[in-house]
């Protein structure tokens, strides 16, 4: 806990000196600014968007943003057990390094990351969280070398006009969980100010795992004259863990865990100047992630290891309106990126193989690009076309262009859109510049997607029933995998996924009882072998029912179910399925005063035996119990 706190105050002094994320006002819920260049409306969008909100958030009682996105249609989260460990999220059967994950529109990916970028969803809390947006697609035309199954972006709140507010939280649950969050915010005529702080622990949920946080984030928005706008957020997190690492069998292994400790600091400041319907915009965002870890061997195949790494990125960029009509908008832009990473590692092999081995290495390069964004509207009709292309140092240049059509039908009651894009991602710098002898390799092509979704939307009125229909495709080609055979990461042959999502939601004439479903089928092949792929489940379902018993009582149950699963754990070479299994959960909610709230949440309802991964036990039944208060 020490040290957490000393970290935390470490990562403010750094935040203070070397910048960060951005972000703009609070827009309508009817709204989304995730893969696009301005906020547009849902109602419009081409794209697959889901957005979780603020409501769905409390009405879940959930604590991470791990927890909180296991409901979004073509989405599946795979944790590692308890909140200690991994939990990554795959988009449509894509690797879980395909997924950008964003805060405030600040990507989040570690390339030094020995999972190829991906990020740990388990430590991003939902304290200070407004809501969740998720786009699903290749979307390389807006965010360059990333995104090839989608986008995950956390909005952090905002102050309200003429609010001044103190709002606090608190949590107590089995396995030492122990949680705190407070904040302050408030607003003007034409400013908004957000400040809040949370702290997180949890203990021996399964076996010697254990989880601390601190975290701290803050949002402002304020004029710069008649017709200019600055707006500036950033967040700081200190936290450490131990969990069991990959590949160990977990339980079934030797049981030892590793120890991580992490830093992270983003910053970003963005500029909005012009007329109203002239808006330019210039943004600065950074990310800084530190990681220092240690690792026990793992049944004699893998050594032991230490490793301190340090990731840092930038992104600086302008985009500019070229046309605005009624009707039509053209937007244009250009970014500049550059990422570095250090690498201080060390694999303890006996003297009889050689002795220890320097995985050390350090990287960076930079890339340009430009982007163009149209849509227009025709009666019924609706064109979204954009296209980005990229310059990356040491690589060819990139074009990523994407497409979009949107169809209402006469009535108002049913809607189709198609979209289709091209996005590619940089090979991580864990697989292209570690040592040779690691398996480094200099020689890799970046990996490629295709991708294609067609969706139906129909509204039945008189029943209060909504229900969507999604077909997708993905081709995924020159994806990077690690050759045992000539031990070198190597660019392997493509991956095609292809699948349908369902979602159905559903509420009452008074709105009290609210009923959502989604059932999401996806078949990932591995082309020219019939040799399946680690953690893809053909199934995965979700369902939530929210009753609000009264003006101050809200009850809400939720389930999931996941179908079986290929897994391979080293330790455990007799087993190569992960059984599926059905999880229940309920929460309930209530304003004892007009400021003071009771929450209680009650995981794995039914006290279910299930594995995440083989021997990776998932956690047995939790109660958890918090206040909050906010005038």
């Amino acid at each position: 806990m020490k040290n957490v706190v000393i970290r935390a105050l470490v990562s403010l002094i750094t935040l203070a000196v070397t910048g960060g994320a951005v972000r703009g006002a609070q827009e309508p819920l009817s709204v989304y600014e995730t893969a696009t260049v301005w906020a547009r409306p849902v109602s419009g969008a081409t794209a697959s968007v889901t957005i979780l909100d603020r409501e769905a958030i409390e009405a879940l009682g959930v604590r991470s943003v791990a927890e909180l996105i296991r409901f979004v249609p073509g989405l599946d989260v795979t944790p590692s057990g308890p909140r200690g460990g991994l939990a990554t999220a795959q988009i449509r059967g894509g690797d879980p390094n395909f997924t950008i994950v964003m805060v405030d529109g600040v990507p989040l990916n570690d390339l030094t990351d020995q999972v190829g970028g991906a990020v740990n969803l388990n430590s991003l809390t939902v304290a200070h969280v407004e809501r969740v947006e998720v786009v699903r697609g290749p979307l390389s035309s807006v965010f360059g070398s990333a995104g090839l199954s989608g986008v995950i972006n956390i909005i952090t709140r905002r102050g309200s006009e003429g609010a001044r507010n103190l709002a606090a939280e608190v949590a107590v649950g089995d396995d030492s969980v122990l949680e705190g969050a407070v904040s302050l915010s408030g607003g003007g005529e034409r400013t908004d100010r957000f400040l809040g702080l949370s702290w997180e622990q949890e203990q021996d949920r399964i076996a010697d795992d254990e989880f601390r946080q601190l975290g701290l984030v803050g949002n402002l928005s304020l004029p710069l004259g008649e017709s200019a706008r600055l707006r500036l957020s950033g967040r700081l997190t200190a936290w450490e863990s131990e969990d069991y690492p990959d590949a160990s069998g977990g339980v079934l292994g030797s049981r030892e865990t590793r120890r991580s400790e992490h830093d992270e600091q983003s910053l970003g400041l963005e500029v909005e100047f012009g007329p109203a319907n002239r808006r330019h915009r210039v943004h600065t965002r950074l990310y800084r992630h530190r990681m220092d870890r240690t690792s026990p061997a793992i049944a004699g195949v893998v050594p032991p290891s230490t490793e301190d790494t340090t990731f840092t990125t930038g992104r600086l960029g302008w985009s500019v309106p070229l046309l605005r009509t009624d009707d039509t908008r053209l937007d244009a832009g250009i970014e500049l990126a550059w990422e570095k990473g250090n690498n201080t590692s060390l694999l303890m092999l006996p003297p009889a193989f050689g002795g220890d081995v320097d995985g050390s290495y350090r990287i960076e390069r930079t890339v340009a690009g430009a982007f163009v964004e149209w849509s227009a509207e025709r009666g019924r009709l609706l064109f979204d076309l954009g296209a980005r292309f990229d310059m990356p140092e040491g690589f060819a240049n990139r074009l990523s262009p994407r497409v979009g059509l949107g169809y209402r039908l006469p009535g108002d009651a049913t809607r189709l859109r198609i979209s289709a894009g091209r996005g590619f991602k940089l090979p991580s710098f864990f697989a292209l510049a570690s040592p040779t002898q690691l398996g480094g390799n200099p020689s890799l092509l970046p990996e490629v997607a295709l991708g294609a979704d067609v969706g139906l939307e129909h509204r039945f009125e008189g029943a209060n029933l909504n229900a969507s229909l999604t077909l997708f495709y993905f081709d995924f080609e020159d994806l990077i995998d690690f050759d045992f055979g000539s031990f070198s990461h190597i660019n392997v042959p493509g991956v095609e996924s292809r699948g349908v999502e369902l979602a159905v939601g559903w509420s009452a004439p008074q709105a009290r009882v609210k009923l959502e479903a989604n059932l999401t089928h996806q078949d990932v092949d591995v082309r020219g072998s019939t040799e399946p792929l680690r953690h893809r489940p053909e199934w995965i379902a979700g369902t939530r029912l929210t009753w609000q018993i009264t003006d101050r009582v809200r009850w809400e149950l939720d389930g999931q179910s996941v179908s079986e699963s290929f897994d391979q754990q080293i330790p455990v070479p007799s087993r190569d399925r992960v059984s599926g299994h059905t999880l229940l959960g309920t929460a309930v909610s209530c304003d004892l005063t007009d400021a003071l709230g009771l929450g209680v949440r009650v995981d794995n309802l039914t006290d279910k035996d299930y594995e995440t991964f083989i021997g990776f036990p998932g956690a047995s039944r939790s109660l958890r119990i918090g206040l909050r208060y906010r005038p």
